[in-house]
């Protein structure tokens, strides 16, 4: 699997991947050597620093970071996700920048309804925060519910497209 380091405005982050697709990325890290851990964290995959940026995508992720709208056009490589993730994670990225919808509606556009906390477990598994728009699903009653990146972060993805959509 090769990995790609680069500097955002808010700190360090990378993404990993293989065959020009995306399997991994993190949120940006203070350090260039905490971002690389981050990326590598509980895989058994051989890694190697490479020196292109998934054709541009590294460039629209620090753009985004910075307040821009951007659309990410990189090809995505789940591995080894069950069919339910998928159909979550394509139905979480459809949220427009911007908007926000809940646990029980992507549960519903999926096809399963009642099946809100298996959602929120499928986000909680999203190895590809941001691409994947995870942070744009809120609990039922417009409260955050949960984040595995830390809702802190979640509060300052939110607020970095609230910025830019209003």
């Amino acid at each position: 699997m090769m990995y790609y380091v680069f500097e955002t405005n808010i700190g360090w982050a990378a993404i990993a991947g293989s065959d020009g697709r995306i399997a991994r990325m993190n949120l940006p890290m203070p350090t260039r050597e905490a971002a690389v851990r981050a990326v590598h964290e509980g895989m058994s995959a051989e890694f190697v620093e490479c020196e292109h940026d998934f054709s541009g995508e590294a460039e629209r992720i620090a753009a985004y970071f910075a307040g821009e709208q951007v659309r990410f056009r990189c090809e995505l490589d789940l591995g080894k996700a069950g069919d339910f993730d998928r159909s979550v994670w394509a139905a979480c990225a459809e949220i427009p920048y911007g908007e926000v919808d809940s646990y029980g509606g992507i549960a519903e556009r999926i096809g399963k309804p009642g099946a809100a906390r298996a959602v929120g477990q499928a986000l909680g598994r999203n190895p590809i925060p941001v691409i994947i728009p995870c942070h744009r699903v809120l609990r039922a009653d417009g409260h955050l519910g949960g984040f595995g990146c830390g809702l802190d972060w979640k509060v300052r993805l939110l607020g970095i497209e609230k910025h830019q959509a209003g």
